[in-house]
């Protein structure tokens, strides 16, 4: 039996299966890049799906590309990829058979994703929960409502709204939204009423009596009960004098009605001759009646407001039905997922939150996306300065490539980290992508040497020596001949780029130089840091996993190198 004639990237594959911890790590790479693209499923706080008030509602599908949820333009590129990575797959499994085939399917899903982000970045996504024609509709029964022309302004009630005049004018994604909330607030509570003991024990300890136990949901009702208190106590200390008041007004107010009259000049407008006829003192008087009377009044409709609201919350959580919730956490990276950071001490590390509240577990799935983009995409722009330069390099030689080396050698010796550091310092800007930029644009002379020694290496044999006496040009030989052959060796010098871009990016952030408001796991390890010692817990999750992602890639970069190595393969 004659056996099967392999392609050499079919033999590199096999050469590297025989490494095993290699593809346990590639494994390992693949699962964070997988949870990368999938964080949202895993940790929201809008559900996949839920029926509400008789309809079936996709929330966290209607905000994936809603830029007021997801607030960095790389969470939008990595939701896109939601959509887009099954294509890419099914194009490189289903299309293996035709590789010209696949190589357009694999092209055009990428300018599809591209096009689609340019497209979401320019038109951004408008919120479900805002109404255009809502927000008008209201608007104009706000001016009806103040329109006085044909009434008394001083007996006009004051303009407030009711909770029912609130929901009339919410879309059903807005009031669904505030349904969620309260029942996240109200699920974590009761998940960590276990601690609530120990904490109030410790706060007894510390000469806190008193104290409540300070989740989100115990908090908000703090803050509902003392402003009820409050209202109650102004009532109360002016009740008498608004019954005197409120007997004034509503008696002057039956004078006026009884003494109205049209305004000759103009027929629309309507005028109270008892006021007009009450001298200017006792108009100003009056007045003063009517403001301890309004003030009295809004303190009573806002107490009727948060009695509405709470019972409409309570009403409505039965109505949720369905619901299918992310499979690991219910809040998003930037949701805020505690009352108080002290919860800390208490709970177990799923529940653990950051020092500015938010989640740990949700930042830390997120943080993998940014990791992920500061790797390729700072290889990819090292990848497209350094290519180039090396092999115009190696190919033509002498002067060109003695001016080239020279420059190679000049911009090698400055540090990229230190760049980084001295920029960053410069332009007062954090942002992701400039980092990403630095480290790409100093980090391409390693490749750029490495494809340089392969030309020189390569164009002294005899198939270059063929395509020149075929006549090809030189930008041909460069790109469809040489190239191709020196691009095998140069892949295992990626994953270690790879490894050097992750790190830099964690390590200025570690400093406080990386991107504000982010996930980043160098952001979270050093906010670790600020909190250490007492904190110190903060450090490790994130640490944790970045030294795994990094283990992981070395591990392939490794194996990727003995499955390169011809030396190595066996016949």
């Amino acid at each position: 039996m004659t056996q099967r004639h392999l392609t050499y990237w079919q033999t590199v594959w096999r050469q590297f299966k025989r490494h095993r911890l290699g593809v346990a790590a590639l494994l390992v790479v693949a699962l964070f890049v997988l949870v990368g693209i999938y964080a949202p499923l895993l940790a929201s706080s809008k559900p996949l799906m839920v029926q509400f008030e008789g309809h079936w509602f996709f929330p966290l599908f209607r905000y994936l590309f809603f830029p007021g949820f997801f607030s960095k333009r790389l969470d939008i590129f990595y939701n896109l990829l939601i959509f887009t990575f099954p294509l890419f797959i099914a194009a490189w499994i289903g299309l293996k058979n035709w590789p010209q085939h696949r190589k357009k399917a694999l092209l055009s899903i990428g300018l599809l994703q591209i096009g689609l982000f340019i497209y979401l970045i320019l038109y951004p996504s408008q919120d479900p929960a805002f109404s255009p024609q809502l927000f008008q509709l209201r608007q104009r029964e706000m001016i009806a409502r103040r329109d006085y022309l044909n009434t008394e302004p001083l007996f006009n009630p004051p303009l407030l709204s009711s909770w029912e005049d609130e929901l009339k004018h919410m879309t059903p994604y807005g009031r669904l939204s505030l349904v969620l909330k309260y029942q996240q607030q109200k699920q974590q509570h009761l998940k960590l009423q276990q601690f609530e003991k120990d904490y109030l024990a410790q706060a007894e300890r510390k000469g806190k009596r008193g104290s409540i136990f300070p989740t989100l949901w115990n908090l908000t009702f703090q803050n509902e009960r003392n402003e009820i208190q409050s209202l109650k106590e102004a009532n109360e200390a002016i009740k008498e004098k608004y019954q005197k008041n409120k007997l004034i007004l509503t008696t002057s107010e039956e004078l006026c009605s009884s003494s109205n009259h049209v305004n000759p000049l103009f027929p629309t407008w309507v005028l109270c001759e008892y006021l007009d006829s009450l001298p200017p003192d006792e108009r100003m008087a009056l007045q003063g009646v009517k403001l301890t009377v309004e003030a009295y009044e809004k303190k009573e409709y806002r107490l009727k407001y948060i009695a509405d609201r709470r019972s409409w919350f309570e009403e409505q959580l039965s109505q949720l039905k369905g619901e299918v919730m992310p499979l690991l956490r219910p809040f998003h990276w930037e949701d805020d997922a505690a009352g108080d950071q002290a919860l800390n001490q208490f709970v177990s590390w799923w529940d653990l939150t950051r020092i500015n509240r938010k989640d740990m577990v949700s930042a830390l799935i997120f943080g993998i996306r940014v990791s992920l983009s500061v790797g390729f995409l700072a290889i990819g722009v090292a990848l497209l300065i350094g290519i180039p330069i090396g092999a115009v390099a190696g190919y033509y030689g002498g002067k060109v490539d003695l001016v080239s080396y020279r420059f190679i050698e000049i911009w090698e010796s400055m540090p990229t980290f230190f760049m980084l550091l001295m920029i960053v310092a410069f332009l007062q800007s954090k942002s992701i992508f400039l980092i990403i930029t630095v480290i790409g644009v100093f980090g391409w002379t390693s490749f750029s040497r490495f494809i340089r020694g392969e030309f020189l290496r390569q164009k002294q044999l005899l198939y270059v020596e063929a395509c020149r006496a075929l006549g090809y040009n030189d930008r041909t030989i460069i790109f469809s001949h040489l190239l191709p052959n020196a691009i095998p060796p140069l892949l295992t010098l990626i994953p270690f780029a790879i490894m050097a871009a992750i790190t830099s990016e964690a390590g200025l952030s570690f400093l406080g130089l990386g991107e504000e408001g982010s996930n980043s796991w160098g952001v979270l390890m050093d906010e670790g840091r600020t909190a250490f010692p007492s904190e110190s817990y903060l450090l490790w999750p994130p640490a944790i996993l970045l030294t795994m992602l990094l283990v992981s890639i070395a591990l392939v970069g490794d194996s990727l190198r003995d499955a390169l190595d011809p030396k190595l393969h066996s016949v």
